[in-house]
């Protein structure tokens, strides 16, 4: 495939072992048995080296560093920083057309999918809850939030930087709150409904059940978990930016799956399934990787350059994979083949 620019413009073989799974105490300090790793936990993405254009798919120029992407369909909510936005437009093959703009509040944190093509954006006050038509809405008041996400039957969840879910309403009414996690950085809802949270700075996975009163149980997650994202409807895959890994996890309960090496300092993850792939972005190396999960080994279907710092990644229904950079390169819009099987 040839590069169209709108101007606008050797893993190791040997399986990682690590993750240890606990019973539930009120304290995530409780739940993790100690150990010597060494820079565990805090991830971030890695600053990435100078990189080349693709050489293959096109390149989008965006005004702004792109914070997170969310796809629907075939419709990409792009967020930028500097001024916060969201950019909302079609994609159809690897053209993206702007159709809609919704400015956000100056301290938001980066923006998730929720159902029915609705994007939820939590912020230093409260959320934006940006639907696929109509209006924006501000929901304010409710302290600083960390992460936040939509389930099905309408329910809005709240994290908090002290590890607490909070539970809430469509109007954002408290109704319960679940306690026991260092920080709640991430919030991700799976297709059967279940709930699971990433804290950082521990790098911790844990399953939340909305009723009770502690998460749990709680799994160390890796090195360094840095994203989390929904899988086959009922998983998660994480990446361990630290540990250079890949992690594919159950959500009901939690409990970790599979675990293998991966490019250097892995950050943003999405499922393609139109071919039954992750896709991961490697900020070490400014490229993008497929990998298929069904041998129950990790195998690598594809390896492709994309733009400098590719902090974000997402599929759309049609298979087009987008490539956001957060260093103001734009976006990469692709439809890669993938590698034959190995073996």
């Amino acid at each position: 495939m040839t590069l169209r620019v709108r101007r606008r413009t050797a893993l190791p073989a040997a399986l990682l072992a690590l993750a240890m799974g606990l019973t539930g105490c009120s304290q995530a300090a409780s739940q993790l048995e100690d150990h010597n790793a060494v820079e565990q936990g805090n991830a971030q993405p890695a600053v990435s080296p100078p990189a080349a254009e693709p050489d293959e798919g096109e390149v989008v120029e965006v005004d702004g560093e792109v914070v997170a992407l969310v796809a629907a369909g075939d419709r990409v909510a792009v967020q930028l920083a500097d001024p916060a936005r969201l950019l909302i437009g079609d994609v159809e093959g690897t053209d993206w057309t702007e159709d809609r703009t919704v400015e956000l509040p100056a301290d938001v944190g980066p923006a998730t999918a929720g159902p029915d093509g609705a994007v939820v954006v939590p912020y230093s006050d409260g959320v934006v809850v940006v639907p696929p038509t109509g209006d924006e809405r501000r929901i304010s008041g409710l302290g600083p939030v960390t992460a936040a996400a939509l389930t099905d039957d309408g329910r809005l969840l709240t994290g908090t930087a002290d590890g607490e879910v909070v539970v809430r309403d469509a109007e954002g009414a408290e109704q319960h709150r679940v306690r026991g996690l260092t920080s709640v950085d991430l919030l991700s809802v799976a297709s059967d409904g279940s709930v699971t949270a990433l804290s950082r700075p521990d790098t911790v996975i844990a399953s939340v059940d909305l009723s009770e009163d502690t998460a749990g149980p709680l799994l160390r997650a890796g090195k360094g978990a840095g994203v989390v994202a929904p899988f086959a409807g009922d998983s998660v895959v994480a990446s361990d930016t630290v540990g250079d890994a890949l992690l594919v996890y159950s959500t009901d309960p939690v409990r970790l799956h599979q675990m293998f090496p991966v490019a250097d300092a892995p950050w943003a993850v999405a499922e393609d399934a139109s071919r039954e792939v992750v896709w991961m972005t490697s900020t070490g190396t400014n490229t993008l990787q497929a990998y298929d999960l069904g041998d129950g080994f990790g195998s690598r279907r594809a390896e492709v350059a994309t733009l400098r710092q590719p902090d974000s990644v997402v599929v759309t229904d049609s298979g087009t994979v987008v490539v956001g950079s957060a260093d103001g390169a734009g976006l990469h819009l692709l439809r890669p083949t993938l590698d034959e099987p190995e073996g």
